[in-house]
Formats: C-alpha cells, sequence, structure tokens
C-alpha cells in the first residue's frame, strides 16, 4: 500500500541526493538528505495507514501483515541512507543491523550494510 502512495521522499531520493553530489551541488544534496532524515523521523512516529486505493488489500486481508512494523522499518532505512550519504557511517551500519534483524530479506539494506562494509575494509 506504501508504494502505490505518491511521496515526496522514498528510498530513491538517496540516490537523487548522490546525483546531486556528483553533479557539485553538495548543499543542494545535504538539504535533501536533511529532509530526508526528519521524514524518516515522522514516518517512524506515524501509525501506517491503509491507503484509500491499496490495490494489495486483497492480499494484506490473506496474509498477516504488521503495517507498523513494516512501515517502522522503511523509515529506519531511509534514516540509514540519510546517515550513510551524510558521512555518519557508524550510524548508518547500526540502524542498517537494525532493519535487516528486523526484515532479514530486505535486499536494499543488505546491499548497502554489505557496501558500506566492504569500503571500510578497503
Amino acid at each position: 500500500f506504501q508504494a502505490m502512495s505518491v511521496g515526496t521522499y522514498s528510498e530513491m531520493t538517496y540516490y537523487s541526493a548522490l546525483a546531486l553530489g556528483k553533479l557539485g551541488r553538495q548543499a543542494a544534496a545535504r538539504k535533501l538528505l536533511r529532509a530526508l532524515l526528519a521524514y524518516a523521523r515522522k514516518l517512524a512516529r506515524t501509525p501506517a495507514q491503509i491507503d484509500y486505493f491499496a490495490t494489495s488489500l486483497p492480499t494484506m486481508l490473506l496474509f498477516d501483515d504488521h503495517l507498523d512494523a513494516r512501515q517502522r522499518t522503511t523509515a529506519l532505512f531511509l534514516e540509514a541512507q540519510a546517515r550513510h550519504a551524510l558521512g555518519e557511517i557508524t550510524s548508518a551500519r547500526r540502524l542498517l543491523r537494525t532493519v535487516l534483524r528486523q526484515d532479514p530479506n530486505h535486499s536494499h539494506a543488505a546491499d548497502l550494510f554489505r557496501a558500506i562494509t566492504s569500503a571500510s575494509k578497503r
């Protein structure tokens, strides 16, 4: 249901900020990352709601899905992305570990954690 909603921030915001940085627009990248961080914190405190146009509702009724837990996991991942791009590697790694404990199948978190870990070994 969350993927169907139009939103200002998502997991792709991280890549937009990285692109801005590569284009030499560091101030715009940092501003976007700070906004992503604020959004992630707000999302973590907001109860999950089913969108009116929830096309996945039949699936959610069939399977036991914990919407609040999924939303908190998403919020933690967004915060990890923002902290990583802001250079807060230790915080990002800690948050990614939490995401992966909550959802071992979170491929984006696993990829970012692996990238951070391999970069620190160089």
